[in-house]
């Protein structure tokens, strides 16, 4: 691993939430986090954690339906997409999320982002949560 990359491991859902509240407290304006991981890892319980740690009271819940959740409470707004449902035919033109990145006013977080093959900033933040047991995770984070 390389000197922007860390290896964090996690025994519970709210360990992978204090880990998300430690990373969202130096998360500067126009932030962009790619979350990476298998359906049930831990990607939305990070993101519950990383709201939690701007400061949000808002009730964070997947918008693999919708797309993206909006979560204005906090320090800075949080822009969290779910690309999950999108697939190799999708016309990305109705889609915001090239707007987004970076974000103006918030940061943004993307689940599944290899559905989106377009520009990501250099300073993405790539968070892989690994299920190790039904419990246990491994959380790689790098820059």
């Amino acid at each position: 691993m390389d000197q922007l990359s860390q290896e964090l491991f996690s025994q519970s859902p709210q360990e992978t939430r204090d880990h998300a509240i430690n990373i969202a407290k130096g998360m500067p304006l126009g932030g962009v986090v790619q979350l990476k991981g298998d359906l049930g890892s831990g990607k939305t319980e990070w993101v519950k954690g990383f709201a939690q740690g701007m400061g949000s009271g808002e009730l964070v819940t997947s918008p693999s339906f919708a797309l993206l959740n909006e979560y204005p409470g906090g320090r800075l707004p949080i822009y969290h997409w779910d690309l999950y449902r999108l697939s190799e035919g999708v016309d990305w033109s109705v889609l915001d999320l090239p707007e987004q990145l970076p974000s103006c006013d918030g940061v943004t977080l993307v689940e599944w982002p290899e559905r989106y093959l377009g520009y990501w900033p250099a300073e993405t933040l790539v968070v892989e949560i690994e299920r190790v047991s039904e419990e246990s995770r491994k959380i790689f984070v790098r820059m």
